[in-house]
């Protein structure tokens, strides 16, 4: 799934520069579908190299490493260039209090921005989805090694979702950016991994259903005059295009070596992208609507500086996570 990776943190990085298309939110959509991969990914990470509960801490362990290496790199560049040669943005107008950084720390916090004015000060602005990630990353073990309790679950944050829809609850924090909210997101994730190999007909038929559904929502909520609100359209239809594709590209066998290497590659540099993309923004002093030239210095310098965070930050802390997965038991999976 390197390529899709890759591609998904470029339409992050396109929609938070005031790209669309057709009037929708790509950034929205990609974030969703990211979601689906992560359900996806952590039930094969889980089963690959933490079964059982006891070894959850192990799990923990390295979702941190994974996690923050990156992470707090950029965000002290962020920090760095702000108290240098910074200025104010949107998204660092506060003189930071002790409770500010704890939040860039935690991560989580992040997530609560509509509650706790995190937003205000916030070193990588996308990491907010980040914060909905790491509570799922605390949920995966249980959710896994207890199905039954996921299924409530997740038809739990469904039913969240579907008050949102209806403006019940706010349809942009609860449909899209919190946990309660889109909680089944992940869980379907976890699903297409769990049945893929045992029930092939079952999960093609679920996958094909479920887009048939979201369309069904779709022209429901257009009859009711939901649609509209956000990012209703954009859930939805990354929904129905990520499911399908995590359950397609996770069968896919490259049987070119050169390809596979390419993809990678791609997968690698997706979440350095992901965090990189505002720091440049600020130093480079970009304002849109960019010049083709200015287009191609925020493309580029993404993609590099998250090559070179890669090779020097992610690829030696990878060693030490490959320690912590010996003596899991193993299954081949396609990531």
């Amino acid at each position: 799934m390197g390529i899709l990776r890759f591609t998904l943190a470029i339409l992050v990085l396109l929609s938070h520069n005031g790209v669309s298309f057709l009037g929708l939110n790509p950034g929205v959509m990609a974030v969703v579908i990211f979601y689906v991969i992560s359900g996806y990914v952590m039930a094969a990470l889980i089963e690959s190299h933490y079964k059982g509960l006891d070894r959850t801490k192990l799990f923990y362990g390295d979702r941190l490493l994974r996690i923050y290496p990156q992470y707090v790199l950029y965000a002290a560049l962020s920090w760095i260039w702000l108290v240098t040669v910074g200025h104010p943005t949107h998204f660092l107008i506060l003189t930071p209090s002790v409770m500010d950084v704890l939040n860039n720390v935690l991560i989580v916090p992040l997530n609560y921005f509509m509650y706790n004015g995190s937003d205000r000060f916030t070193l990588v602005p996308p990491a907010w989805s980040l914060g909905a990630e790491v509570l799922f990353y605390v949920l995966a073990p249980f959710l896994w090694h207890r199905w039954r309790w996921a299924v409530v679950l997740g038809t739990f944050s469904l039913g969240v979702q579907v008050m949102a829809w209806h403006g019940v609850l706010h349809t942009d924090w609860w449909g899209y950016r919190l946990l309660p909210g889109v909680l089944w997101v992940f869980v379907i994730g976890m699903g297409v991994f769990r049945y893929q190999k045992t029930h092939k007909l079952q999960i093609q038929m679920a996958v094909w259903a479920l887009i048939a559904l979201m369309m069904l929502v779709a022209v429901y909520l257009h009859w009711g005059g939901y649609l509209s609100r956000p990012y209703h359209r954009e859930v939805l239809l990354g929904l129905a295009l990520g499911v399908p594709l995590v359950h397609k590209l996770s069968q896919y066998e490259f049987e070119n070596s050169g390809a596979r290497r390419i993809d990678t590659q791609l997968g690698n540099l997706s979440y350095g992208i992901f965090l990189n993309h505002f720091l440049l923004m600020w130093g480079l002093g970009l304002n849109a609507p960019y010049t083709f030239g200015q287009w191609g210095q925020l493309l580029l310098g993404s993609i590099l500086l998250s090559a070179l965070t890669q090779a020097w930050v992610e690829q030696p802390i990878l060693r030490l996570r490959k320690q912590w997965r010996q003596n899991g038991n193993t299954i081949k999976i396609k990531i």
